[in-house]
């Protein structure tokens, strides 16, 4: 084998191994932002429910408190 063929064997093995990891690594990045928006949307909405029973507990209380 001479050396122009070592070369192009040893550069199209790099060149698979990067589209690999290069299409992998946008999968990953996709999956990992739907999972983050999916956490953020989740602790909104939990968020909401916590400021809505703690709103309602303190009016609940204040109306005790003025009666």
């Amino acid at each position: 084998m001479s050396f122009l063929e070592i070369f192009t064997l040893f550069a199209s093995g790099v060149t698979t191994f990067g589209l690999i990891v290069g299409v992998f690594s946008v999968y990953n990045g996709r999956m990992t932002r739907r999972e983050i928006s999916s956490l953020i949307t989740e602790t909104q909405a939990e968020t909401q429910n916590l400021i809505r029973e703690t709103h309602t507990e303190t009016q609940r209380r204040g109306c005790q408190l003025l009666s």
